[in-house]
């Protein structure tokens, strides 16, 4: 079957300066390759230690990856918790000497249905943390898990820093009229090469 467009093909062309280096008139292409960019002296002796060959020593934000040479934390429990307990302790960890202590990322598990008989209280010495995390409507209060495990999609970003002997700690309560399963797992990691900060806890 014959296509009315055919006879009109021949003379119709997009020139396309940027993307096809066939079509290129030099105006477009010019223009971007001239482009005065200001660049940081970081940027600036990465991009010549890359012209040399050079490997770039590339840091990830330290709020969001384990930092080289920092050693990782990721501690996790899970228990069979009564009906009618409340605020039992399932996690403690406190922060070793002559580091920061950073968790970047913490999870909550229970297999719970109602909202109302469950509460995860986390706690940096004896102060409540992750103000803002969990229900806005019930004074933010952490109750459901938001995955069937604790496996890494389970995972919820948060920025604490501990300093050296401080203790993190989470208390649970269960008041379903059931035994419940119920968990928590932090992520993060403790390195002696960052500067001692003080972080306040509200």
């Amino acid at each position: 079957m014959r296509n009315p467009m055919d006879a009109y093909k021949s003379a119709f062309s997009l020139p396309l300066p940027s993307a096809n280096a066939d079509q290129n008139t030099g105006t477009n292409s010019n223009q971007l390759k001239n482009a005065n960019v200001s660049i940081t002296p970081t940027e600036a002796k990465a991009r010549a230690a890359h012209d040399l060959g050079m490997k770039v020593n590339v840091n990830f934000p330290p709020h969001l990856y384990i930092p080289e040479g920092a050693e990782g934390i990721d501690g996790r429990r899970v228990e069979n918790v009564p009906t009618g307990t409340v605020k039992h302790e399932i996690f403690r960890f406190t922060a070793p000497l002559g580091c920061i202590t950073r968790f970047i990322s913490y999870g909550i598990f229970n297999d719970g249905l109602k909202a109302a008989d469950y509460e995860f209280l986390p706690l940096v010495n004896n102060s409540r943390v992750l103000p803002y995390h969990g229900d806005p409507m019930n004074n933010f209060k952490l109750d459901l898990s938001l995955s069937t495990n604790l496996d890494g999609a389970a995972l919820i970003p948060c920025q604490i820093a501990l300093l050296p002997n401080q203790t993190i700690q989470w208390l649970i309560t269960n008041t379903s009229g059931v035994d419940t399963s119920m968990g928590v797992r932090m992520v993060g990691y403790y390195d002696n090469s960052i500067t001692r900060m003080t972080t306040k806890f509200s």
